[in-house]
């Protein structure tokens, strides 16, 4: 998903990625890690994350929480302000309906282990990703989030 990150104000940062981690998911970080190490070839990465993701991997809802998580350089002051805030919201478009939903951001700690899911993924996609970023986990307000339906 590619949702527009806006702050509590409504000001537009960027359109970003987020990804959706496991409760549990250690098994599958290993399991990006080792994708990752198997081969220098980066389209054979894509092609075997892909057909992993887009198997039975989210079938199952309960395994994963609602909350959103995304990588971002370390020390963007965007993100630090909206942290320091407490809140900012996640825009996007979907079908007919625009999601505002907003959310409480939290920089997520080197040795969590989503933190570590999220590199490993991301880095599948994005070779040139580096450990020097911030995971930012997204958690959803939804008593405050808003859906809008687009009428045509």
């Amino acid at each position: 998903m590619t949702p527009y990150l806006l702050d509590d104000k409504g000001n537009e940062y960027a359109q970003i990625i987020v990804v959706l981690v496991e409760n549990d998911c250690e098994e599958t970080t290993r399991l990006f890690e080792y994708n990752f190490k198997k081969t220098y070839d980066p389209a054979e990465r894509y092609d075997k994350i892909n057909k992993f993701l887009s198997s039975e991997f989210f079938l199952d809802k309960n395994k994963f929480s609602d909350a959103l998580f995304a990588t971002f350089p370390k020390k963007n002051k965007f993100i630090s302000k909206i942290v320091k805030k407490g809140k900012c919201i996640l825009d996007f478009i979907h079908l007919s309906t625009n999601y505002r939903i907003e959310c409480s951001p939290f920089i997520l700690d080197v040795d969590e282990n989503a933190w570590e899911n999220v590199f490993w993924h991301n880095l599948n996609f994005n070779p040139s990703l580096n450990k020097d970023i911030d995971v930012v986990k997204f958690i959803p307000n939804w008593k405050k989030s808003k859906l809008i339906r687009i009428l045509e």
